[in-house]
């Protein structure tokens, strides 16, 4: 039997007992291809916390990690080349999980795209608030980049507050959030914090330290920063500060590709899904693809504008019945629905259904 890494319990975890899944399928939700046809599968998988999540995943390493899990008996393949999690693999695998840390927070897709520029402006706006503190301006900054010190120069100036009570609300903060994490986590997650006196370390110095591998580390950082963003999201009040910097590159860059994001200030404007094609030039295809990517996201998307009363209906009806649906089903029940309002359809219906689910838990 071959011995397997953290990175093959986390392939693992990514199959299923009850769910055929392809090793393309799971390929391509780990690097985080924007696709619709992945995002949808995405979330129809229940894999949003793996989305991007080993960005620069070389397919050859998958290839040859679903090899040995499947010599090990704990996934089996089917005619089509589709996988199942064995009850072998199963048990294997939450054995592992139980005292190792996974992929969990499903904020990882809609926020994949912001959530490097949240990390770089919170640490950066930390060093710089510790020092402000201590009164010391002789240090080295963290970010060299011009434009993000022309930022944090910019977000400084603007404030009401002194700079020294702006610091101390920011660090009433990020200590309120940090005593919501467990002991463990909140340690690792400190150590990539640069303040007075105080150097931030690298995830190999931090698997080092605390005796884990640095997979576990770079898990737990990422699930951290996902939990914090969570958490001021939905409390905007709660924390004025970190809200008011995480709500600024959110709006500054989107949820969405730069192109939907872009076809959505049009859209905003009052253009109709025509014009804006004529306008940017680009396929109805491209466009109504960049409208799914919207849907995928926003949750005030406004699915009734692109659809009739009678699909419209349709739609709702589903939402009531909380149900999941496909294509097949759609076609079945409106035989002259297009393509993208199809789509549509299953991308609320999916949104909704995963919606409801979540105030069920919580």
């Amino acid at each position: 039997m071959n011995e397997l890494s953290y990175t093959d319990y986390l392939f693992l975890n990514c199959f299923s007992t009850i769910q055929k899944r392809k090793e393309a399928t799971i390929y391509y939700i780990l690097i985080g291809k924007r696709t619709i046809s992945t995002m949808l599968q995405c979330s129809q998988l229940d894999l949003e916390a793996y989305f991007n999540a080993l960005s620069n995943l070389k397919y050859h390493v998958l290839q040859e990690s679903v090899a040995r899990l499947a010599a090990n008996g704990y996934i089996n393949i089917s005619n089509e080349n589709e996988y199942l999690l064995t009850s072998y693999g199963e048990k294997e695998r939450d054995a592992f999980f139980e005292h190792h840390p996974s992929f969990k927070n499903k904020n990882q897709m809609t926020y994949t795209l912001v959530l490097e520029p949240i990390k770089t402006r919170v640490l950066f706006l930390l060093q710089v608030l510790s020092e402000i503190r201590h009164q010391n301006k002789r240090y080295y900054p963290i970010e060299t980049n011009e434009k993000e010190q022309l930022w944090v120069k910019k977000l400084l100036s603007e404030q009401k507050l002194e700079r020294s009570e702006y610091a101390k609300q920011f660090g009433k903060e990020m200590y309120v959030l940090l005593e919501s994490f467990p002991e463990q986590e909140a340690t690792i997650f400190t150590y990539q914090f640069e303040g007075h006196q105080h150097v931030r370390k690298t995830t190999e110095q931090i698997a080092q330290a605390m005796q884990k591998d640095e997979m576990e580390v770079k898990i737990m950082m990422q699930e951290g920063w996902l939990e914090l963003l969570g958490k001021v999201v939905n409390a905007k009040e709660e924390f004025p500060v970190l809200s008011a910097v995480i709500q600024e590159i959110i709006q500054e860059k989107g949820l969405a590709s730069s192109s939907a994001e872009r076809t959505l200030q049009y859209f905003k404007q009052g253009y109709s899904l025509a014009e804006i094609v004529s306008i940017r030039k680009r396929k109805q295809s491209t466009i109504q693809d960049h409208f799914s990517e919207l849907a995928m996201l926003y949750p005030s998307f406004p699915f009734q504008s692109f659809m009739d009363e009678e699909k419209y209906a349709y739609l709702r009806q589903l939402i009531s019945k909380k149900a999941r649906v496909d294509y097949r089903e759609i076609q079945a029940a409106l035989p002259d629905i297009t393509f993208f309002e199809s789509r549509l359809i299953q991308i609320a219906s999916e949104v909704y259904y995963k919606n409801e689910r979540r105030a069920v838990k919580n």
